[in-house]
């Protein structure tokens, strides 16, 4: 192989194992390597040594070669709800390791490693006599270390039960397993074990990394020059890495190819054209090169990983995870959430995020994070973290209450005028204004909801009871967040601690919350509670699965009545218009918007019988306002309108809810829906007395009665 020598010296002549003279100083190591090696060779030229009751004494303390039935910590992988698109590789830094069959690897790689580290691997006993000798020999005419003589079982045990002490008794220890890994395992499996135990450096552990990292292949899919440059690796991965010392790298190959030579397994000319073909990175070898897909999505799978099996397990256990995660909504989703931030960034919008959820199983299908990872804010998952101000979407679960609790229906009358609530304990008074600061006499439930009225909404919440407004959130999954002076959020106060402002969104939920609200509702009022897995998988065991523990949350009249009232595009025309961007033409949409009072958050949550998605748009400091004006119909609802158009034709057609068994319309309802008490001017509601609620009596028709 004189004709591609990479120092243009075409008559030098390389002899197997050795290198060239510019290389000697960076391999010498210590002379003691030669006594090892000469006393190594006097005892094993007495087998009956190993026999003895001193080999028996000396081997008992040794680890136990059963160690090599587990792999080396493995990668773990996560998949998209497809079971084949991989959106993340989670590893420890500066490793990456994947376990492949000897049977998955091919045979290119395989026979470059034994050409170069062990010819004699099949018909040695774990060690090589003759090897050593012969190393021994080169050693003592060097006066150096300059040839290696372990075994691939030497190696093996090296790399995973020893270390590399340069020691007389680790040595002798290393021979004494490589016996009995030999009489335990057969040549295939130790093999096996080595190319999936051993570094090529770059980060990569094992052949199929090695393969995947340095080349973007599999292993059975390397040609010669790759292989043979991988193989040069092993001995040295950062002496002969590629990518710090080139010409040290291409001496090695040269040296691969010409052992593979030497032992049948190639001829000179395809020895030759390998080492001329173009190796060099960037463009043909690569770094590692970490690629995560959703990476919120990712985060949150990785902390309820962490949760379930611990860090170690996460990052080096192997695991293959099998996610909810549908790519194609997931790209709509991000591309929807970006494009409109980008848009309205004039706004003072720094950031968005999306959930979106299967009502009929509470699968997360698509969960965007932040609008942009670069710009404040962008390193955090907002879908999950930290709670924001809902606004008026908050009034999903303030007239849920209120149906379920038999005194509302959709056709009830509500007074939308000027009022007042003084708290009877801390007397504070509090003063609800629409948003667009006036008022609209006398609406009907439907009505008042789709024109997102916060009057008749407060007025509603405090017939129905705020302490059941909030049991009624906690039960469809979303339980409102109080933060406390010291900036900690709890969710498990006690329900007389919230005040009226609850349904006007004065505590904090989260876009993932939203959306199992709503998924409830679309759900027909059973709760599946959202999940990100769907089975975890070592080793080929499944060690996790799913399961589904749906809860009737709502009764499905009740949810009926609300996906009723919040799809028809009349109950909000008087605000909104008739089809406006709430409309996603060709489908039946319920939809609810909120904005927060100070112009800090904008939502749009809405749901059909295969998806319920919630819309966050704002900033990720709450202090920093967006320009006066920028309610959700200009800030969030692009964003939810973009995706539904987009998400709906990909899940395919689907059926509007039909009416549940026992639901009568509103006509054929009691009329009589607020007992009036016209003796103290008041409607009566669970008991307690309300001056603001507009009442029904079958003989006296509509009476509003006085504030």
């Amino acid at each position: 192989m004189g004709d591609i020598d990479p120092f243009d010296k075409p008559d030098q002549v390389w002899p197997r194992g050795s290198t060239p003279r510019n290389l000697k100083n960076k391999l010498n190591r210590q002379r003691g390597g030669l006594v090892f090696r000469i006393v190594l060779l006097l005892a094993l030229a007495v087998p009956a040594a190993f026999t003895s009751p001193w080999y028996v004494a000396y081997a008992a303390p040794l680890p136990d070669v059963s160690q090599l039935d587990s792999d080396v910590p493995a990668d773990t992988i996560l998949y998209a709800s497809d079971g084949t698109t991989a959106i993340a590789d989670l590893h420890p830094p500066g490793y990456q390791h994947y376990y492949e069959p000897l049977s998955a690897m091919g045979t290119t790689l395989p026979e470059a490693l034994l050409a170069i580290e062990d010819r004699n691997f099949y018909s040695e006993p774990g060690i090589d006599p003759a090897g050593i000798a012969r190393a021994a020999i080169v050693d003592l005419k060097a006066h150096d270390t300059v040839q290696g003589a372990s075994t691939i079982a030497q190696q093996l045990v090296k790399v995973r039960l020893l270390g590399d002490q340069p020691t007389l008794q680790r040595k002798l220890t290393e021979a004494l397993l490589s016996f009995a890994v030999e009489r335990r395992y057969s040549k295939s499996q130790i093999l096996e074990m080595y190319l999936n135990s051993i570094s090529f450096g770059n980060s990569a552990v094992g052949s199929a990394a090695a393969s995947a990292i340095f080349f973007h292949k599999k292993t059975s899919n390397l040609d010669l020059a790759q292989a043979s440059m991988l193989a040069g690796l092993v001995r040295g991965p950062t002496l002969y890495s590629p990518f710090r010392n080139w010409q040290a790298a291409k001496a090695r190959q040269h040296e691969v190819l010409a052992a593979m030579v030497s032992d049948g397994k190639i001829s000179q000319a395809e020895a030759d054209k390998a080492f001329k073909e173009d190796l060099s990175p960037p463009s043909h070898m690569f770094r590692p090169v970490s690629t995560v897909y959703a990476p919120g999505f990712v985060s949150y799978v990785t902390g309820q990983l962490k949760q379930k099996f611990g860090s170690n397990v996460t990052y080096g256990g192997g695991l293959r995870v099998y996610t909810t995660l549908n790519m194609t909504l997931q790209t709509i989703a991000q591309d929807a959430i970006s494009l409109t931030q980008a848009d309205i960034a004039w706004r003072r919008v720094q950031q968005g995020s999306l959930v979106a959820i299967e009502p009929t199983s509470g699968a997360i299908i698509a969960m965007v994070s932040s609008a942009n990872p670069n710009t404040d804010g962008g390193q955090y998952n907002l879908a999950v973290w930290p709670p924001r101000n809902p606004g008026s979407s908050m009034k999903i679960f303030t007239y849920t209450a209120a149906i379920t609790s038999g005194h509302f229906t959709m056709t009830t009358p509500i007074q939308d005028g000027p009022f007042q609530y003084r708290d009877p304990g801390s007397q504070t008074i509090y003063k609800p204004q629409n948003y667009d600061q006036t008022y609209h006499g006398t609406c009907q439930v439907q009505v008042c909801i789709g024109n997102s009225l916060n009057i008749p909404a407060v007025k509603v919440e405090l017939g129905v009871g705020v302490p059941n407004v909030v049991q009624m959130a906690r039960s469809m999954g979303a339980p409102p967040w109080q933060q406390h002076p010291d900036g900690s959020f709890t969710n498990s106060d006690d329900l007389n601690s919230f005040g009226p402002s609850l349904t006007l969104g004065g505590y904090g939920e989260t876009p993932l919350q939203m959306a199992t609200g709503a998924s409830v509702l679309a759900a027909q009022g059973t709760l599946h509670q959202p999940f990100a897995i769907v089975r975890v998988q070592r080793g080929g065991a499944t060690i996790y699965q799913h399961a589904d523990k749906a809860q009737q949350a709502v009764d499905p009249k009740v949810a009926f009545i609300m996906a009723t009232m919040l799809s028809k595009d009349e109950n909000r025309s008087m605000i909104f218009g008739r089809n406006s961007q709430l409309v996603i033409p060709g489908w039946q949409v319920a939809v609810k918007t909120g904005t927060s009072d100070s112009f800090a958050d904008a939502w749009t949550v809405g749901f059909t019988p295969k998806i319920a998605v919630a819309v966050w748009m704002g900033n990720p400091d709450w202090r920093v306002k967006m320009i006066e004006g920028s309610d959700s119909y200009l800030v969030a609802v692009p964003a939810w309108h973009t995706f539904l158009t987009h998400a709906l034709p990909v899940l395919g057609a689907e059926q509007w809810y039909s009416p549940p068994q026992g639901w009568r319309p509103p006509e054929e309802e009691a009329l009589t829906t607020v007992q009036l008490l016209p003796w103290s001017g008041c409607g009566r509601i669970d008991g307690r007395s309300h001056p603001h609620v507009a009442t029904r009596d079958r003989s006296r028709g509509l009476q509003h009665l006085p504030l």
